[in-house]
């Protein structure tokens, strides 16, 4: 029995001998060290179509054990905007242990421009109709640097309105792209009331677009988005020599101000023979 003590004891500390060896072994062969990844600028200057192989220029990956491993730097994560156009960019690089290098510097756009929400039809529904209708559907958002984003567009009624049958709402058309750059706009949502004879015999001016951008100090012929009238349903170009439909019936309005950034609504007025009035509005973005 003595001797199985002993040789239970020698076999324990065999182990203990062999794990302590194994450890500081592992320990010696593992690469604890990080690789170290440089820039050549503290910024970079792209193109919103550049590849990744352009976002990671001028950037060097080294490793104790492994070499040169520029090849393996990739783009980590991007900041929202700093300011328009600039972002902050994290890259990363991984060596063959696992340890890891990362390095942030500024990511300029040399062609970026903001969403724009454009608009193809007015905001005028029918009252009975206002139940299934998307405020929507008539908007679209080509982004430039996440394209399509028509479906992230959001209407909300301003001042915490909402409608309450036949009138005239300030809404706002919102979207935001991947970078947090937002594209707002106020608007006038018209409900109408289809059974009414007076609305029945309106011509409402028909726009090519109704909703425009320009810079400030820069004009727009407005007259060159009249397009024709509608009524009922129906509409009627100016071009179509339609006796009852005359552009010298139209007349446009509104204070709106070229040379000062804002949403500036223009009206175009349209008095029929008959000597009635209706109006469509035009929103005027006006960007620094």
């Amino acid at each position: 029995m003595r001797k199985l003590r002993i040789a239970v004891i020698i076999i324990f500390l065999l182990s203990l001998i062999a794990t302590g060896a194994y450890t500081v072994m592992t320990r010696l062969t593992t690469d604890t060290t990080p690789p170290v990844l440089t820039s050549d600028t503290d910024s970079i200057s792209v193109s919103v179509q550049a590849e990744d192989s352009e976002l990671v220029t001028g950037l060097h990956a080294e490793d104790n054990g492994d070499g040169d491993i520029t090849d393996e730097i990739c783009v980590a994560s991007m900041s929202h905007f700093t300011e328009k156009g600039k972002r902050t960019v994290t890259y990363a690089v991984f060596d063959s242990a696992n340890q890891a290098a990362t390095l942030t510097r500024e990511l300029v756009y040399t062609d970026y421009t903001s969403p724009q929400i454009q608009l193809g039809s007015p905001l005028r529904f029918d009252v009975d109709d206002m139940s299934n209708t998307d405020l929507t559907a008539g908007m679209t958002v080509e982004d430039c640097l996440d394209g399509d984003i028509s479906s992230q567009i959001r209407v909300g009624f301003a001042n915490d309105t909402y409608m309450n049958g036949v009138g005239t709402y300030n809404v706002t058309a919102q979207v935001s792209n991947s970078a947090g750059d937002t594209c707002s706009v106020p608007l006038e949502l018209v409900v109408t009331d289809p059974s009414d004879e007076v609305e029945r015999e309106k011509y409402y001016p028909v726009l090519s677009q109704y909703i425009v951008y320009t810079k400030a100090g820069q004009g727009l012929d407005l007259n060159s988005y009249a397009v024709g009238v509608e009524r009922n349903g129906t509409e009627y170009s100016f071009d179509e020599g339609v006796a009852t439909v005359d552009r010298a019936c139209l007349s446009i309005g509104g204070n709106v101000d070229f040379n000062t950034p804002g949403t500036y609504m223009a009206e175009y007025t349209y008095t029929s023979l008959d000597n009635v009035t209706a109006v469509t509005k035009l929103a005027v973005v006006v960007e620094e």
